[in-house]
C-alpha cells in the first residue's frame, strides 16, 4: 500500500513538471483540439446538426470532450506497459509484489488531472465563444466517474493485448477510429453499452435533460462489469506474460 501512495505522488509530480516544463505543449494541445472542433462544428452546421437553441452545439462540445478523454483513458494502461517494457522496468514491478493491474491503474488515475484541467479549459472556453447554453449538476459527478470506470475497463483490455503482444499499433488506430465517434455522438445501436450510455447521460445532464433510473442501474451494473472484465483479462495476461517469459521483450 505504501508503494502505491509512494506510485500516485510520484506520477502526480512528474506530470506536473511535465506540466511546469512543457507549458507550450499544453496549450499548443488547447489550441489543436480547439481547431480540431471548429471544423467538426463547420460540417455539423451544413448537415443540420446544430440548431439555434445551442442545445445541440451543447451536446457537441461535450461528446467531443468526452470522445478525446476515453481515447486518452483507454490508451492510458497501452501507453504505459509499452513505456515500461521499453525502459526495461516492467520486471522490476512485477518483483515489487504489488502486482501490474494496481501499479497501471494507479497511474492512469494519477495522471488523469491533466486530461481533466484540459478539457475543463477546453469546455468553459467553447461554450463561451459558441454561446451555448449548459447546466451543471452534481449528478454529473457519479455519471463522469462511471464513464471513466468503463474506459479504464477499456483500457485494462487495451493493456492485456500490448502486455502479450507488444506491437499492436495498427490495431489501436482501428479501435481509436471507432471509440471517438461512438462517444461523441449517440448510436442507437450502441445505446446501452456502458462507454456510450455514459456519454450520452453526461451530454443529457449538461444540456439540461434529465436521465431515467433505468440507466443508472444499467450504467451502474455495466460499467463495474467492464472494469472487473478489464482486470480479469489484464491479470490474466500477466499471469501468461510471466509463464512464457515475455515481460522483458519488445
Amino acid at each position: 500500500m505504501l508503494r502505491l501512495r509512494q506510485l500516485i505522488y510520484a506520477e502526480l509530480m512528474r506530470s506536473w513538471l511535465e506540466l511546469a516544463r512543457y507549458p507550450a505543449q499544453f496549450f499548443l494541445g488547447l489550441l489543436l483540439m480547439g481547431l480540431i472542433f471548429y471544423l467538426l462544428f463547420g460540417f455539423a452546421k451544413l448537415a443540420g446538426a446544430v440548431d439555434a437553441s445551442g442545445i445541440q452545439t451543447t451536446k457537441l462540445i461535450a461528446g467531443y470532450l468526452l470522445g478525446i478523454l476515453a481515447l486518452g483513458t483507454i490508451g492510458g494502461p497501452a501507453h504505459q506497459v509499452s513505456r515500461e517494457v521499453k525502459s526495461g522496468s516492467l520486471e522490476n514491478m512485477v518483483l515489487s509484489g504489488q502486482g501490474l493491474t494496481a501499479f497501471f491503474v494507479v497511474q492512469v488515475l494519477a495522471r488523469s488531472w491533466f486530461s481533466l484541467l484540459q478539457m475543463g479549459l477546453l469546455f468553459t472556453v467553447l461554450v463561451f465563444i459558441y454561446k451555448s447554453s449548459f447546466e451543471l449538476s452534481w449528478l454529473l459527478l457519479p455519471t463522469f466517474f462511471l464513464f471513466l470506470i468503463a474506459a479504464l475497463g477499456l483500457g485494462l483490455l487495451a493493456g492485456a493485448v500490448v502486455l502479450l503482444y507488444k506491437e499492436v499499433s495498427n490495431i489501436f488506430t482501428l479501435v481509436q477510429l471507432l471509440v471517438f465517434p461512438a462517444v461523441m455522438v449517440e448510436l442507437p445501436q450502441l445505446q446501452w453499452f456502458p462507454l456510450t450510455l455514459g456519454a450520452n447521460m453526461t451530454r443529457n445532464l449538461v444540456s439540461g435533460g434529465s436521465v431515467e433510473p433505468i440507466d443508472w442501474a444499467i450504467l451502474g451494473l455495466g460499467a463495474v462489469a467492464l472494469y472487473s472484465i478489464g482486470v480479469y483479462f489484464f491479470q490474466s495476461a500477466d499471469l501468461l506474460a510471466r509463464r512464457r517469459g515475455l515481460l522483458g521483450h519488445e
